[in-house]
């Protein structure tokens, strides 16, 4: 976490208020689904939260204990949802590295974020007008931790070509193998008749909720997950925070 410099939380004041305050409001991946599909803003919004898109030139569905055949298909697209993680509490945060900022007059080093970052949070977070700024990643993280009563997985996010795959030579879509690799890193793919076959068990099923499409990219996300707790809406969790942090207005921190 050494090359995360600072954490941002974009917002409205009054929630932002209640952050700095020492309350973590957690969302779940269905209240994500939601603000994309009836509210329509794609990037506070998404369908693919805790699911991924699903291209094969041939699928086969088994029952993970008999091995029993379910369904056969062709070429398949499909929304594959995760289920043990749809109810998982979030906190989504905006990691800024040392290339987001810049030294002042003084030496000291300031937030600077590049007008594409600037367009994105705006575009992205439309009803933010204010944000709140983590200057002690580690130590908040820390601080969540010691506070929240329950494990807690906090990592940056990261980020594949989830949505629409990768076109292959013969003109064909396929998954990128680097997020199916990253999801199913805890368990050692095997060769199976001649392909190679990949397991993802429910305990990590949290894995999914670190992994986003390409095009929420410059969103910067570091997530807090509860991996052994579900919600079934919102949710705020008491937190001791050791110190005090400052909410800017979202004009004001842009224009600086």
């Amino acid at each position: 976490m050494a090359d995360i410099k600072y954490l941002l939380k974009f917002g409205k004041r009054e929630h932002l208020e209640s952050l700095v305050s020492g309350n973590i409001y957690c969302s779940n991946a269905i209240t994500f689904w939601g603000i994309e599909d009836k509210l329509k803003i794609k990037g506070q919004g998404d369908i693919l939260e805790a699911g991924t898109r699903m291209f094969a030139q041939k699928m086969i569905m088994q029952h993970p204990d008999t091995k029993e055949v379910i369904a056969k298909c062709g070429k398949a697209n499909g929304l594959v949802r995760i289920e043990p993680a749809e109810k998982m509490p979030v906190f989504c945060m905006f990691a800024v590295y040392e290339d987001d900022c810049k030294v002042d007059i003084t030496g000291a080093s300031i937030i600077n974020l590049s007008d594409d970052k600037k367009q994105t949070i705006r575009e992205h977070f439309p009803n933010a007008d204010a944000v709140a700024v983590i200057p002690n990643p580690e130590e908040f993280i820390e601080d969540v931790k010691r506070s929240i009563g329950t494990e807690i997985k906090a990592e940056k996010v990261n980020y594949f070509h989830i949505d629409k795959g990768y076109e292959t030579t013969d003109g064909e879509i396929a998954m990128d193998m680097e997020y199916m690799k990253y999801l199913m890193q805890d368990a050692s793919p095997e060769k199976v008749d001649g392909g190679i076959r990949y397991t993802f068990y429910a305990d990590y099923a949290f894995r999914v909720l670190f992994c986003k499409d390409v095009f929420f990219e410059q969103e910067q996300e570091y997530r807090i997950v509860l991996p052994n707790e579900t919600i079934e809406a919102g949710k705020s969790y008491p937190v001791r925070l050791s110190k005090d942090y400052e909410i800017i207005d979202l004009h004001t921190f842009f224009d600086n």
